[in-house]
């Protein structure tokens, strides 16, 4: 079921509410225009995250006004929490993808990873700025919010960094991974002009990865 899916579905442009939250943007008008990158989409993608799920949408909450939330698979209770989220704060759309998503041996095209990110994808208008959020990551809304400004034209794009932590036994460590816990941008976390080309598949020692290609 769910109808077959083009590599890239386009759209009607989503009408959106006001934002119902406040937040770092209502600091600077420049945040109201959608074409800035003080307002980028937030492009998310939830499967099974229940236990960093909420924490994660409410803490990129004061820096992102508005964005869709995909969602496939889910038996965890992450579905209920993204639908209730999105009920209080209408800007954010929830996707939900209408195949099982299957890393490997897939039955066909449309079970794939990079097919649900280009479903996802496909929500949000094209020439706007578009920010990957991931939900087992934790924000710093005003850090956050200021990276927006970094971007100096649409060819620009932000890569950001990371912390890994470990909790254990209500003790918070930092894992020793990276520069003394910091991890490079590997690009797998994001903001830029969405301009780009479909998802697509890159392997690379027996692994695949889903990549954008970049009209630059």
């Amino acid at each position: 079921g769910g109808g077959h899916l083009e590599d890239r579905v386009i759209h009607p442009t989503l009408t959106l509410p006001n934002p119902t939250h406040s937040g770092y943007f209502d600091y600077d008008k420049k945040s109201q225009n959608p074409k800035s990158p003080l307002n980028p989409w937030a492009f998310i993608r939830v499967k099974n995250e229940i236990v960093t799920l909420e924490e994660s949408l409410f803490s990129m909450l004061p820096a992102v006004q508005r964005g869709v939330i995909g969602f496939n698979d889910c038996d965890d209770g992450s579905k209920e929490v993204v639908l209730e989220f999105c009920k209080k704060f209408p800007s954010f759309i929830p996707i939900s993808y209408p195949y099982e998503v299957i890393l490997k041996d897939c039955p066909s095209l449309w079970h794939q990873l990079y097919h649900y990110c280009n479903y996802t994808l496909s929500f949000i208008p094209k020439n706007e700025w578009v920010i990957k959020i991931d939900c087992d990551h934790i924000y710093d809304a005003k850090k956050l919010y200021e990276s927006f400004y970094i971007p100096k034209n649409i060819k620009e794009v932000v890569m950001y960094s990371r912390i890994n932590f470990v909790v254990r036994d209500f003790e918070v460590f930092v894992r020793n991974d990276g520069d003394f816990g910091f991890l490079d941008a590997w690009g797998d976390h994001w903001l830029l002009y969405n301009d780009c080309e479909p998802f697509e598949i890159w392997c690379y020692n027996d692994e695949s990865y889903e990549v954008l290609k970049l009209n630059r």
